[in-house]
């Protein structure tokens, strides 16, 4: 009965660690041919999985050995190497998304920071821009207003003169 349990359990670890998702794309042309068929593949498990599931290989070994069963150590053998070989897998999917991970975050700061200067130049200019239009209007009011005074001084000189020719 423990022999049955143990391949059982072994049969499950198995299935467990080789459980990926596939999804197939068909590429057809314009006559709806086949052209190709992509199939990808990816493993939900996480790397916390694939320990545990290691790890209970690991015991369902230890079982077999103080047991004295040569069969089920065989199979927990067999069992504990494709656990090990699940768990490098998903090591090393684990490392290289962290790699595509940090690219991305790299290639995100860089766009960011090249963002950030083209709005500092940007308000840099916008910045002159205002100034100039500041100091145009400043001068063109300096200049009305000598007009203005101009002007009135004229007047006042006119009605001035109006007043003694009379």
């Amino acid at each position: 009965m423990k022999k049955i349990l143990l391949t059982a359990s072994a049969a499950v670890l198995l299935f467990a660690t080789s459980c990926t998702k596939k999804e197939e794309t068909v590429v057809t042309d314009a006559n709806k041919d086949t052209v190709a068929v992509v199939t990808s593949e990816t493993a939900p498990m996480t790397e916390m999985e694939a320990k545990a599931a290691v790890d209970k290989a690991q015991a369902d070994l230890d079982a077999a050995i103080k047991k004295g069963d040569k069969d089920a150590e065989a199979a927990a053998r067999k069992a504990l190497a494709d656990a090990n070989m699940a768990w490098e897998n998903t090591k090393t999917a684990v490392g290289n998304a962290a790699q595509d991970v940090k690219a991305g975050v790299d290639n995100a700061v860089d766009k960011t920071k090249v963002a950030a200067e083209n709005a500092k130049q940007d308000m840099k200019a916008a910045a002159q821009d205002t100034k100039e239009a500041i100091n145009k209007t400043a001068q063109d009011a300096k200049e009305a207003s000598k007009k203005a005074a101009g002007d009135a001084k004229d007047a006042y000189n006119n009605a001035l003169e109006s007043a003694k020719a009379k």
